[in-house]
């Protein structure tokens, strides 16, 4: 019951959360558009904003209709990890910033874009099992799941190391370094989970790779990436 309820607050909060950022970013659309004369290569930050309110606004409907959990990580770390790995690149809009070349702010927004796209596409296949905490709800294994086992944190480094980039600064740089570590932390712990829940975990596990298409997948007492 206290994991029922626990999920049932944690899904409203989320649900809270990211239906605001939606909204917000749907304004910074609206922004672009009519400042586009006063903003550089705003055809790409347009792009990038676009697909990033596709993203939000998929994220609140997986939340409104996810499966409730099977087993759930016990203890507070999982649970901090979650929440700090999620939100920790926003502190990208208050630290101090470069001033990069066209170039370098070209190749930012098209990795966001392209992350953003790709981690779309991973929800998409992760479905009702999508959730921020780690949670074993439904084994997936189809799609790009079938590539690597954590295909949506690789596409989102894609879309972090794009928005880490157009920062251009040493402190954006410190906290996608953070930002790796914290996802690292993550996939750790909803394995543990997930290999508690799911014997066939690791059947699946040894025969894909953890993040990285092509290397060798798990064997026992090894660690891949």
């Amino acid at each position: 019951m206290t994991s029922r309820l626990e999920d049932l607050l944690g899904k409203s909060l989320m649900i809270a959360i990211f239906l605001y950022l939606a909204i917000k970013q749907a304004h910074t659309i609206v922004q672009t558009v009519l400042l586009r004369d006063q903003i550089d290569l705003w055809p790409f930050l347009l792009a990038s904003r676009i697909s990033g309110l596709a993203f939000l606004t998929l994220i609140v409907f997986l939340t409104v209709i996810r499966r409730a959990p099977k087993n759930v990580s016990a203890g507070i770390e999982p649970r901090v990890t979650a929440i700090a790995g999620t939100f920790c690149l926003m502190f990208l809009a208050v630290v101090p910033t470069g001033d990069p070349a066209p170039e370098i702010m070209i190749a930012a927004a098209c990795l966001a874009t392209l992350g953003t796209i790709l981690s779309i596409w991973c929800a998409i296949h992760l479905g009702r099992s999508f959730s921020i905490m780690a949670a074993a709800r439904h084994l997936v294994v189809q799609g790009p799941y079938s590539i690597v086992r954590h295909p949506l944190y690789a596409a989102e480094a894609v879309a972090s190391l794009g928005a880490a980039l157009g920062g251009w600064s040493v402190w954006s740089a410190l906290l996608f370094a953070a930002w790796c570590g914290l996802q690292y932390r993550r996939i750790l712990n909803e394995e543990a989970i997930l290999r508690a829940t799911f014997p066939e975990y690791d059947d699946y596990a040894r025969q894909v790779p953890r993040i990285i298409p092509g290397l060798a997948a798990y064997r026992p007492g090894k660690l891949t990436a």
